[in-house]
């Protein structure tokens, strides 16, 4: 076990709360923006509505959650709630360097 099981859950719901965030911000700078977006399957999510594509990634997104909360215990969960958390975390920062301070 490399991480603690409330360092797991911090990650996972570090991760759920950044999920919201950048579907929120997806929202507001490919739906009502200038931006693209680049997922197939998300972009059609996004043509029916902006409800169903919030709904949709956040399902998916709970799911997997759900997974690795369920399979805490096993290295290979940690070592994906970790990277789950670290790339949702570079994605916000990201999301904040290049739609707000240029």
């Amino acid at each position: 076990m490399i991480f603690s099981e409330k360092i797991t859950k911090f990650f996972l719901y570090g991760t759920m709360f950044f999920n919201i965030i950048d579907a929120f911000v997806t929202v507001r700078v490919v739906k009502y923006g200038h931006l693209e977006e680049n997922n197939p399957i998300m972009k059609y999510m996004l043509d029916i509505g902006v409800l169903p594509f919030v709904a949709f990634k956040t399902t998916l997104v709970a799911m997997g959650v759900y997974i690795l909360w369920k399979y805490r215990n096993k290295l290979i969960a940690q070592i994906g709630a970790y990277f789950c958390f670290s790339f949702y975390w570079t994605l916000i920062c990201l999301f904040y360097h290049f739609l707000y301070l240029k």
